[in-house]
């Protein structure tokens, strides 16, 4: 495979893609796969338990389509692969509603519970909406909630259609890795988190908090509080910002900052799965650098 090769359709560019990168690319991608793979059985076993066989199919489906991009060598079909775990994303994580059932692990919110009230004063999940009981904060906290898509989907979007080729592969290689730290926890120690337990935060309504709870009721999945994905991701594709477009990375940070604040001001998360996530975004950020740096050195030729 030549560096020419990985590009895609829709690619205004066709830059050519450097062999650290395209090593990045394949290997962000064959992690989406092989947990496609490993979650074979949970996935099954929630079928054979609900008599729905339409989780089964739609994950089938997603480990068949990741497979054959990552065998394929056809130019566009690695074009496309340079996407896929970004695209595999977010069905990755509604499809914990079916797995998590499916692995059948005890939810450990009564340890989780214990965990912040060893940490905290109250418990700010149910109390920091109280005591800030203010419309605007409300509505710029949950704004920054419901921004995390484009915390995590801009910046590497950004980069691609800028031709930054490496710099794109090493974003797509952490936020493989933060993807699946995150889900395969979620899958071995289950916590609903207080909206679940609870009901949301006790906030000054207004349309945005709104739209972020309609959002919830349809997309969230129960057992999926700790780490909260939602932080450890967007400090990962901020990090990387940082380090790759400033300008764009200090409008991430910024924003994740407050998304940090509103997922426990909301309701969504207790303390600790904010600060869990916290510390699994930082955690991958360096270890996809070190990984990044590994590539680059199988990549180099061999000194006779």
């Amino acid at each position: 495979m030549t560096g020419a090769d990985l590009t895609s359709p829709t690619d205004p560019y066709a830059a050519p893609w450097p062999a650290q990168a395209q090593r990045a690319v394949t290997l962000a991608g064959a992690i989406a796969v092989a947990y496609l793979g490993a979650t074979l059985v949970p996935i099954i076993r929630y079928t054979r338990s609900s008599g729905d066989v339409g989780p089964s199919a739609a994950h089938v489906a997603a480990l068949l389509m990741g497979a054959a991009l990552l065998a394929s060598r056809s130019p566009r079909a690695q074009g496309w692969r340079a996407w896929l775990p970004l695209l595999l994303g977010p069905f990755l994580y509604w499809e914990q509603r079916w797995l998590i059932p499916g692995l059948g692990r005890a939810h450990q919110d009564a340890l989780v519970i214990a965990w912040e009230h060893s940490l905290f004063p109250s418990d700010p999940s149910r109390t920091l909406a109280e005591r800030f009981y203010y419309p605007a904060a409300s509505e710029l906290l949950h704004f920054a909630y419901a921004s995390y898509y484009g915390i995590v989907l801009v910046p590497p979007a950004l980069l691609y259609l800028r031709a930054k080729r490496e710099e794109y592969a090493q974003t797509l290689l952490s936020l493989s890795l933060v993807y699946a730290a995150c889900f395969i926890t979620f899958l071995l120690f289950p916590v609903d988190g207080p909206r679940f337990l609870h009901g949301p935060a006790v906030a000054p309504p207004g349309p945005i908090r709104t739209a972020v709870l309609s959002l919830l009721d349809t997309a969230s999945a129960r057992g999926t509080a700790f780490p909260s994905s939602h932080v450890a991701a967007a400090i990962v594709s901020s990090v990387c910002a940082l380090r790759f477009q400033p300008w764009i990375g200090r409008l991430a940070a910024v924003l994740t900052a407050l998304l940090i604040v509103g997922t426990v001001y909301g309701g969504f998360h207790y303390g600790v799965d904010a600060l869990a996530g916290l510390l699994v975004g930082a955690l991958i950020s360096m270890v996809g650098a070190i990984i990044w740096r590994l590539l680059g050195q199988s990549c180099r030729p061999e000194r006779a």
